[in-house]
């Protein structure tokens, strides 16, 4: 590497850094405080640190710095510390994203870094106990380095990558299956680039092979979060209404469109009688009841929990009668789970729905409509239960 490429690197390198920086600072100004944000923020830095180190060893390389065996030592030690951090702190941030129980105690989290902190003293020691084990009179790496350098960093990235595609197999969620996916997938990637980089160590191909990945991974987590209702895992009110005002797209010329609206009944007395985590237990249960329903429908749909526990469907169907089955299928689903989760209270839901016709009015209209139709099946409800009563 001559001086002027080594200004190349360098320049790639710090481009990247600015580019983690703003994630950072980003995530510095946000309200999201979760472990798991912490987790991934000390990622960043790992990254961010990294490419610092890589620099003033690119600049050893170029000849730019001092080639000493003492700086070819501390620099090298540097790499291999804050390698391990960031596949360490990938896997720990894949472990808590998917709320591994193991993660969950002090004595997990201490076995789980144990690779980390005994590859670190192996490395050390053999420095300090044979200097020549790890650096040759040419202040060169001797390839029985790479080894111990390797070992640590590769147990993480198999160690993520097996757990995170494991469980993107096993659920059943698409918006969890695809944020699974893609925590396994992102050490795979740049264990890719890193090896394209040991074959043409001029170019800095790790640093952009990671930050384009972890841009690719920031962008879809933000897109979750704008479209996303945090506590069901649905689609939130914002998506519903993307989704409607692009619905001529959506739907097939020979279908109808359906606007359903769907509320708790007696949800308020869930709150106060037996608090609000048995509340968001009981808008999760509903969500998931409606999810699994709108999924056996012949056409797509749109689900969202359009606020508090009220949720909406665009339903596309060939005759009311289709989406009067979908509301049967839903109670029903909603009691089986119910009766499965032994809840302390009867769960169940008043349903209203009307037709849609795109091309003559707007969403809105046909949600009214449909929101009108609930509360008379409330109404309804209400009514039935006074005179049994």
């Amino acid at each position: 590497m001559d001086g002027n490429y080594f200004l190349f690197y360098a320049e790639a390198n710090i481009f990247c850094i600015l580019i983690f920086g703003i994630l950072l600072l980003n995530d510095h100004f946000s309200v999201n405080k979760q472990e798991k944000q912490i987790v991934f923020d000390r990622a960043l830095v790992a990254h961010v640190l990294y490419f610092v180190t890589d620099i003033f060893w690119a600049g050893t390389l170029a000849g730019a710095l001092p080639r000493t065996r003492f700086a070819v030592a501390i620099l090298n030690f540097g790499n291999y510390f804050l390698l391990s951090a960031i596949a360490f702190e990938w896997a720990f941030f894949a472990g808590v994203s998917e709320r591994m129980p193991f993660l969950g105690t002090k004595r997990g989290r201490t076995l789980f870094r144990l690779p980390y902190i005994i590859m670190t003293t192996l490395i050390l020691v053999a420095y300090f106990v044979a200097p020549r084990f790890w650096i040759n009179e040419k202040c060169e790496l001797n390839v029985s380095y790479y080894p111990l350098m390797l070992a640590a960093p590769l147990f993480y990235v198999i160690f993520s990558c097996v757990f995170s595609l494991k469980n993107a197999n096993k659920t059943e969620d698409p918006a969890e299956r695809k944020l699974f996916r893609t925590i396994g997938l992102y050490p795979l990637t740049v264990v890719f680039f890193g090896v394209f980089q040991l074959a043409f160590l001029n170019a800095p191909l790790f640093c952009f092979g990671c930050t384009t990945m972890m841009l690719f991974f920031y962008i879809h987590s933000m897109n979750d979060q704008i479209s996303l209702d945090p506590l069901t895992k649905i689609n939130n009110r914002g998506q519903l209404l993307r989704y409607a005002l692009q619905e001529k797209s959506h739907r097939r010329e020979d279908t109808k469109t359906f606007v359903v609206m769907a509320d708790a009944n007696n949800f308020k007395s869930i709150n106060d009688n037996y608090g609000h985590a048995e509340g968001d237990r009981a808008l999760v249960m509903i969500a998931n009841a409606m999810k699994s329903c709108s999924k056996a429908m012949r056409y797509s749909s749109c689900l969202s929990r359009y606020g508090g526990d009220e949720f909406a469907i665009i339903v596309h169907a060939d005759q009311p009668a289709e989406v009067e089955q979908l509301v049967r299928d839903i109670r029903r689903n909603l009691l089986d789970s119910s009766a499965s989760a032994q809840t302390p209270y009867s769960l169940t839901v008043s349903v209203g729905f009307d037709e849609w016709d795109v091309e003559q009015e707007s969403f809105h209209d046909c949600l009214k409509r449909a929101d009108a139709k609930l509360y008379e099946d409330k109404k309804r409800k209400k009514e039935r239960v006074q005179v049994v009563s």
